[in-house]
């Protein structure tokens, strides 16, 4: 009986205090060595401390032979919200990306969204109101340090020892936008709880709410004062309803944050003392929803599938989009959290995650209605009664956010502790099973506890491999990227792409290393190469090819992996058999994916203008490929007008079908664009003059925009221009 007793203790213990880590580090936990420091590392230790959690509330009860459920409608909601992310993601146009998260999207996956659920079931079933109020102050703890880091950096005190760090838009819990929505959503939280905590925690909470303040007057968004004002309005209103527990003389508090927050919407306040803070873009609410609308109507159950809202942004975004500065940027997000969802999980998703925003709401209020508090000063029931206001304001907060801006993974881990702690504190019906030897009920229990543990090993396992993958792959960029120990770097991507097969991240990237290998080989190969040179260069062309051709097939939905592909046969013309054929049917595949991007018609154009000007090629094929050449350059610039580069080659084009007139117009566009390029104005002196174009002035394969940073690839070789 006493080891008996003993284990459930450390179970006990393993079970609380798991969360209560998880709690302290999602704020500030990130690691240098993967691309994405932030939400990547976080989604680790999210579900290494939630499986330990329930792997430990599973031995427990399986030992003590008893359980217990608090009884709320909630508990079922969660259920369903499960199950559609399960169907959204099994239906998904990229399975492998909705279940695991890709760069980027890690808090839409469904791991993340499931590891969410189970954090809401152990909270709000296991935790005692004294362990919700120790979670809180946990989290006020972190969120001290995040705040603190935050202000930092907004300052230019980088006090981090990386080199990722030394920027102002850095910081542990993300953009910008989404430190300023921290501090917001955990601002009513602080005002109510330094109201009734003992003095030596009252200075834990009126240093959160100076650096939330900090926060807010640093980030200075308008949709964040909104959510201010939100917040600050429903501390008076719940105030004034509970005068009997929230002491009137620190509601001069919100009224305080509430008049600011008035003050800078109206009269659209720009502190010029402050700091310049990192300039952050996101889609209208406008653009979000006519492309939530268009995922809608073409996969209306389930939609395109967690995390994927990138696919339906280079699928269903404006043609006008193509003409504005940043329309090389594909966008990850949708506007809003609610947006997000209603493209990638459909109109079931849509709604189901409505209903979890709404009920939490229904059943706070019905609680405030219902409940009558006597409770004294300074009594737990007092700190309880507040702290339950908090944390309603602060879930009325989130969903105002999540109608308003797009979330990640530390706002939505916030959320839906939020949700669970106050479930938690007003669920306090519980429903008790005793595990009976050889009973069916303990049968199926077992049964269930070990599918449960089985896959949370299993995921475990993999997230770990997948992790050391991560670190390879970050490895390899970094080797490229100082230009030094490339062989090495190569090595790197081969074993991420070897541990992690499933990557089509991984294989793209690797095929770019091979094609920047080749053309190394080739600048060192002599007139007559050897044999082992002849070998090592059939070996990286088939090694770059096969690469590529892996990614499309493991994730053909992802314009990237085409555009990628493309390029690569597009750097094998007159080297690989067929290499013009198969980057035009890539960059094909690539447009039906993404039918506005003026890249992508700008390449096909710059093959067929390749082929054309291939001194085999003559007569009618000639000017059958320069005028496939001309209408998909031309189409690139009816969608860009200062794209640059594809003016060159189209004035190329227009040079060699004897459209003189043509040829002086791209070019004069071109020199008005970049007036300080003496090749520019060299060229269109010979065009004026009446001189041809060399031939050798056709451009090579132009870097995909998409992957212009964090990847294996040269500079763009074709900017001769330095427009667009």
């Amino acid at each position: 009986m006493q080891k008996e007793s003993f284990l459930l203790r450390a179970c006990s213990f393993i079970t609380r205090y798991s969360i209560y880590a998880l709690v302290f580090l999602i704020p500030i936990f990130f690691l240098p060595w993967t691309t994405d420091v932030l939400d990547f590392n976080k989604q680790a230790v999210l579900l290494l401390l939630v499986f330990l959690s329930l792997f430990a509330l599973m031995i427990k009860i399986l030992v003590s032979g008893k359980f217990e459920i608090n009884k709320s409608p909630m508990h079922i909601l969660a259920g369903v919200l499960f199950i559609i992310y399960l169907f959204a993601t099994v239906f998904s146009i990229y399975r492998y990306g909705s279940f695991w998260g890709q760069s980027q999207q890690i808090s839409e996956s469904m791991l993340t969204v499931t590891s969410f659920l189970l954090l809401y079931f152990l909270i709000s079933n296991i935790f005692t109101k004294k362990d919700i109020l120790t979670s809180v102050i946990v989290l006020s703890f972190s969120a001290v340090v995040a705040e603190l880091i935050g202000v930092l950096q907004l300052f230019g005190l980088f006090i981090i020892p990386f080199d990722f760090t030394k920027s102002v838009a850095f910081n542990t819990i993300g953009s910008a936008g989404s430190l300023g929505f921290f501090a917001a959503i955990l601002l009513p939280l602080s005002i109510l709880l330094l109201i009734v905590v003992k003095k030596w925690w009252k200075a834990l909470f009126i240093v959160e709410l100076v650096l939330s303040a900090s926060i807010l007057l640093l980030v200075n968004y308008a949709i964040i004062w909104w959510v201010v004002i939100a917040g600050s309005a429903l501390i008076l209103i719940l105030g004034v309803m509970k005068r009997n527990i929230v002491d009137g003389r620190w509601l001069a508090l919100p009224m305080f944050f509430l008049a600011i927050s008035l003050f800078f919407v109206l009269l659209n306040l720009q502190l010029n003392w402050a700091p310049q803070r990192a300039n952050e873009v996101f889609l209208s609410q406008k653009t979000g929803l006519s492309i939530g609308l268009q995922a809608v109507r073409e996969k209306p159950i389930f939609g395109s599938g967690p995390g994927t809202f990138a696919y339906d942004f280079s699928k269903f975004k404006s043609p006008d989009f193509a003409g504005s500065s940043i329309w090389n940027v594909t966008f990850g997000k949708s506007s809003s959290k609610v947006l997000n969802n209603l493209a990638t999980t459909g109109i079931i998703g849509f709604l189901a995650m409505l209903a979890f925003m709404v009920f939490p709401i229904f059943y706070g209020i019905k609680s405030i209605v219902a409940k009558k508090d006597s409770a004294p000063d300074g009594s737990s029931g007092q700190i309880y009664n507040v702290l339950f206001l908090g944390l309603f304001i602060a879930i009325v907060e989130q969903t105002i956010v999540y109608f308003l801006y797009n979330s990640n993974i530390v706002l939505d881990f916030i959320y839906f502790f939020t949700i669970a702690a106050l479930i938690g504190l007003i669920s306090d019906n519980k429903k008790s099973w005793v595990l009976k030897p050889s009973s069916l009920l303990t049968l199926s229990i077992t049964f269930a506890f070990t599918l449960v543990f089985i896959f949370g090993m299993g995921v475990l396992i993999l997230n770990g491999q997948r992790y050391l993958a991560e670190a390879d792959y970050y490895g390899g960029l970094a080797d490229y990227q100082s230009g030094q120990q490339l062989d090495e770097g190569l090595k790197k991507l081969e074993s991420a792409a070897s541990l992690n097969p499933k990557s089509d991240l991984y294989f793209r990237q690797l095929s770019q290393a091979y094609l920047l290998s080749l053309q190394n080989e080739l600048k060192d190969t002599t007139t007559t190469p050897t044999e082992d040179q002849k070998t090592k260069v059939q070996n990286l062309i088939s090694n770059a090819i096969n690469a590529g051709k892996i990614s499309t097939d493991l994730n053909s939905q992802d314009v990237n992996n085409w555009s990628s592909r493309g390029y690569i046969y597009q750097n094998l013309l007159g080297v690989s058999s067929d290499s013009a054929k198969w980057a035009i049917d890539s960059y094909d595949s690539a447009i039906k994916l993404d039918p506005n991007n003026p890249y992508l018609f700008a390449q096909e154009g710059n093959v067929y203008l390749a082929e054309a000007l291939n001194p085999p090629t003559t007569g009618d094929q000639k000017n059958q490929l320069l005028s496939q050449a001309r209408t998909q350059l031309e189409k690139a610039v009816s969608l860009n007008a200062n794209y640059s580069n594809a003016l060159y080659s189209l004035g190329i084009v227009y040079d060699s079908l004897s459209q003189k007139d043509k040829a002086i117009g791209a070019f004069t566009t071109l020199q008005q664009l970049n007036p300080t390029n003496t090749d520019i104005s060299n060229a269109l002196s010979n065009l004026k003059a009446g001189k041809s174009l060399v031939q050798s002035a056709t451009p090579p394969a132009e870097t995909p925009p998409s992957e212009a940073s964090g990847t294996v690839q040269n500079p763009p070789a074709t900017d001769k221009t330095g427009g667009n």
